[in-house]
């Protein structure tokens, strides 16, 4: 049979990658989203107690993309919720009293971490480093062991992330 669980997978990828791809395309309205959702497909099938025993990979990918397709939209469905909760709040800023600053700083944590969570670990940990405690870019690139201009590329990616996210929920 197989020699490791990193060859079946590294097979199922092979023949099936392109196919799954395709499929997530036809779904999503996004080729981006459809490539990314591919990669987090691959990602559970490699830490899937399943995959000894798998005998229709292609079912089973279908399975987990599926399921990370259901995942997404209730995370944008709760995402819009709590921006339409910021909205409003926005709205009545001439009501704010201090339990309502705290409902607004408590949404804003949440959206911050929801947009934040997509994120590879470096990227979350140097956007949250720079614009929530406050650090340079030299004490980041020392904290998280990388240059001033992987900081900088970070945060850049960081952003764009959140740009595109707030602007996909809000289409």
């Amino acid at each position: 049979m197989y020699h490791s669980a990193s060859a079946l997978v590294s097979e199922i990828y092979a023949k099936h990658n392109d196919w799954l791809v395709k499929w997530l395309h036809l779904k999503l309205a996004c080729p981006h989203e459809a490539d990314d959702l591919g990669q987090d497909t691959f990602l559970r099938l490699i830490t899937s107690k399943e995959l000894e025993h798998l005998r229709e990979p292609r079912a089973y990918l279908l399975v987990i993309a599926n399921r990370l397709m259901m995942d997404r939209r209730r995370r944008k469905r709760v995402e819009s919720e709590v921006l339409q909760q910021v909205t409003h709040l926005n709205e009545r800023v001439d009501e704010l009293d201090p339990a309502r600053i705290a409902l607004a700083r408590d949404l804003l944590r949440q959206v911050l971490l929801l947009l934040t969570h997509e994120l590879p670990e470096k990227q979350r940990k140097a956007f949250l480093l720079a614009r929530v405690e406050g650090n340079s870019y030299r004490e980041i690139a020392e904290k998280l062991s990388v240059s001033q201009s992987s900081v900088k590329r970070y945060l850049i990616l960081t952003m764009a992330h959140c740009h595109s996210r707030l602007y996909d929920i809000t289409a």
